[in-house]
C-alpha cells in the first residue's frame, strides 16, 4: 500500500512505496555530455581526409586557454594502410603550423569557441613523451581511444597524433571538453 508525498517538485508527486523508500528515476550522462549540454565547451577537432607521409603528425591540438583546462575525451583513428599510430605529448610548446583545423562546438546552441590552435599535417612539434601506441588496420573500423577526460592539457600543452607508415588516406578526430 504506496502512499504519495507532495511538495516543493515543480509540480511532481514523489511516489513511496510500501517499504517506505522513495520511488525516483534518475539520468546518467558522461562528464563530456554535461559540459556540452550545460556550459557548451566539448569540441570536436577533425583533421579530415588526406594523404600522410611516413612519420607525419596527423592532427596536433595545443590548448591556448590561459584560464581552462583541456580535457581530451576520445581519439578516433583510421587509415587505407596498416600503420603504427603514436599519440604523444610534444616535448616543448608548440607553434603550431600545417594546416589549420578549427574546434567545432558540439553544443550548437552555444556561441563558444575553441580556445585553442589545431592543425593537420603539423610540422613543427617534437614528439614528446609517448602515451599510447598500437597498430591499427588497413581499411577497417575506426579505432577509437576513449580517454573519458582524464588526459588533461593545461595551457599551451599539446597532443599529437603521429602514423609510421606512409598512408594515402587517413583520418584523425579528438574530442575534447573545457574545464
Amino acid at each position: 500500500m504506496g502512499f504519495e508525498i507532495a511538495g516543493h517538485s515543480y509540480g511532481r508527486i514523489m511516489g513511496v512505496n510500501e517499504d517506505l523508500r522513495a520511488e525516483t528515476q534518475s539520468v546518467t550522462e558522461t562528464e563530456f555530455e554535461f559540459i556540452s549540454k550545460s556550459k557548451g565547451l566539448a569540441f570536436s577537432w577533425a583533421s579530415g581526409t588526406y594523404d600522410a607521409a611516413a612519420g607525419d603528425t596527423i592532427l596536433l591540438v595545443k590548448n591556448t586557454s590561459s584560464t581552462k583546462k583541456l580535457h581530451i575525451d576520445k581519439i578516433t583513428l583510421s587509415t587505407d594502410t596498416e600503420t603504427r599510430v603514436v599519440v604523444h605529448l610534444p616535448t616543448t610548446q608548440v607553434t603550431v603550423t600545417g594546416t589549420t583545423v578549427t574546434g567545432v562546438n558540439l553544443n550548437t546552441a552555444s556561441g563558444n569557441v575553441a580556445e585553442a590552435s589545431a592543425a593537420r599535417d603539423e610540422t613543427n612539434n617534437t614528439q614528446g613523451n609517448v602515451i599510447w601506441s598500437s597498430e591499427i588496420q588497413a581499411a577497417g573500423e575506426p579505432y577509437s581511444i576513449n580517454w573519458y577526460g582524464a588526459l588533461i592539457l593545461n595551457t599551451n600543452d599539446s597532443i599529437g597524433v603521429d602514423y609510421v607508415a606512409d598512408v594515402a588516406a587517413c583520418d584523425v578526430t579528438i574530442l575534447g571538453h573545457y574545464q
